[in-house]
This record gives structure tokens, C-alpha cells and sequence, in this order.
């Protein structure tokens, strides 16, 4: 009974990351909005709802900063751990910000390269208050003991709500996990 359940909750979840997609593309480009199947959890259902909200409006309000993003990656490597001050300057001076003074967000906003790649997105107020209530600190103390079932059940809608704004920010490296996830599975039941 409880294998059922928790295939159920899987499922859940899965069509929750589907829908969510679905929302933003249609919030996106002003397409027919997206009803989600009356069989999701309301709490899930106002999560994703409030994440696509968040997500609709960082996309809607980008900010354009003139630097190269693919050619900095390109001059940097697993060294660069930002304590190497004659290093640091040599990588201010090849690639600058090309920002003059600070810029204060506080409202959903997505940073742009001179590319207009997304490099970053600013999500406030993501989560909702019931989500931010389940991130319990305890939970990272450990998946081993009497206490690993509560600790992957509480897990278990942050960690879907924050897959499926990755299937919405960054598609390739979702689809990437899921294959990796997929293949490591597959390798077990071997």
C-alpha cells in the first residue's frame, strides 16, 4: 500500500513539473491558459502557481549587462577560487563588468549577457509560505536511521517545485539529469 502511495506522490509531482512548464510557456508567449488536473494536491498546485508567477515576471523585466559570459567561462577554470588577487585582476581587466555603480533589485528580474543569455534570475518570494515551512534544517543531518522516511517525505515537494522551475530556467540540464538519473537507475537493476 505505501509502494502505491508514494508512486502516486511521484506521479504528482511529475505532472506538477509538466503543467508548470506548460503555465509559463503559455504565460510566456499569450497562449490558452493551463488548468492543472483536479487528482494535484491544492498546497502543490498554489507552489507551482506562485513559482510560474515569480518566473513569468523575472522573464518579463530582464536586465541587459555588457558582458561576454561564454568568453569569461572560456578564461576561467576549477582554480579560480576568487582568492588569487593578481589572478582576480587579470580577469577584471580582460573581461569587466561593464557595470558603472550598483543596481538594487527587489522585484523578479532575469540578468542578461550582451548575448542576451540568461545568466541569472532573481525569483523573491518563489516559495510559498508552506513550501518555506517544509525546508526543515534538520533534514541534511542525515538519510540513515529511523527518521530517513520523514526526512525524503519532507523533501519530497521543495525538491519537485524547485525541478520544475529548472525545467523552466535551464531544459537541457533538467532533460540531462533525468537521463543521468535514469541510466543510474537502470545500472541498479542490472
Amino acid at each position: 500500500m505505501k509502494v502505491i502511495s508514494a508512486r502516486k506522490s511521484s506521479t504528482q509531482y511529475r505532472r506538477k513539473k509538466v503543467c508548470t512548464e506548460q503555465k509559463f510557456n503559455a504565460e510566456k508567449t499569450g497562449g490558452d491558459p493551463v488548468i492543472p488536473s483536479s487528482n494535484l494536491d491544492t498546497d502543490l498546485v498554489m507552489a507551482c502557481d506562485q513559482l510560474v508567477d515569480r518566473l513569468i515576471k523575472a522573464y518579463k523585466n530582464p536586465i541587459q549587462m555588457p558582458i561576454d559570459i561564454a568568453r569569461y567561462s572560456k578564461l576561467i577554470s576549477l582554480k579560480d577560487t576568487g582568492h588569487n588577487e593578481e589572478r582576480e585582476k587579470k580577469l577584471l581587466e580582460r573581461c569587466p563588468p561593464g557595470h558603472e555603480g550598483t543596481k538594487l533589485v527587489d522585484i523578479p528580474t532575469t540578468i542578461l549577457d550582451v548575448s542576451s543569455a540568461i545568466i541569472a534570475w532573481y525569483l523573491p518570494d518563489a516559495l510559498t509560505d508552506a513550501t518555506q515551512n517544509q525546508l526543515d534544517p534538520q533534514v541534511s543531518a542525515s538519510l540513515k536511521g529511523a527518521s530517513s522516511k520523514k526526512i525524503l517525505k519532507a523533501i519530497a515537494r521543495p525538491a519537485a517545485i524547485a525541478t520544475a522551475a529548472l525545467r523552466v530556467m535551464h531544459p537541457e540540464q533538467y532533460w540531462a539529469g533525468l537521463q543521468a538519473s535514469e541510466k543510474r537507475h537502470k545500472a541498479r537493476n542490472c
